[in-house]
């Protein structure tokens, strides 16, 4: 199901960049996660990256494409012999409205799609070790911010602010990323 999915995804984003090249771009960055909620009292500040497709519906509005990579460890210093960590690879479409004019150009998106999730635990006991690996797969959320500073007609700084919301059975796993990096016309 997973690889159905990423195929589809791959697959739309293909067949747009062939039908209509001057209407595309993309951009790279880099993040800093930071967990709130109860995710927050476990988890320590992540790092990633984001890969987003954008294809122009109208001057202001976009549709977007994004897949990323989140990896967090814990927050607190663990016994020793005892490691956690958790990663998500959200995969995600949605909306992004632009404002203004000229180089500076903020704007508001909403994206939602699936988060593949993945924890570890490793636990070394009595000179015995113990692994517990979770995989599963998780509908979410992501209103953000962000803006872009254009270099050239070409080039631009990517700066954005995205809250993100994995819904779990009875709960939810939030994360703040800032992601800034580089947009380009394709």
């Amino acid at each position: 199901m997973k690889k159905l999915l990423l195929i589809s995804f791959v697959t739309v984003f293909a067949v747009t960049f062939t039908n209509a090249q001057s209407k595309m771009g993309a951009s790279v960055q880099g993040g800093v996660f930071l967990p709130t909620g109860d995710f927050g009292d476990a988890a320590g500040t992540g790092f990633g990256a984001t890969g987003t497709f954008i294809y122009e519906l109208s001057p202001m509005l976009q549709l977007t494409g994004s897949i990323g990579y989140a990896r967090w460890g814990s927050k607190e210093n663990l016994p020793s012999g005892w490691e956690w960590s958790f990663s998500a690879i959200p995969v995600q479409v949605g909306l992004r409205y632009s404002f203004g004019k000229g180089n500076f150009l903020p704007y508001v998106a909403a994206e939602t799609g699936l988060s593949f999730l993945s924890s570890k635990v490793t636990v070394e006991y009595f000179g015995q070790t113990f692994t517990s690996d979770n995989s599963e797969s998780k509908f979410g959320l992501a209103p953000g911010a962000g803006f872009l500073y254009k270099f050239n007609p070409k080039t631009a700084l990517d700066v954005t602010l995205k809250y993100n919301m994995i819904f779990t059975e009875g709960s939810s796993t939030t994360y703040l990323g800032i992601n800034a990096g580089v947009a380009f016309a394709l």
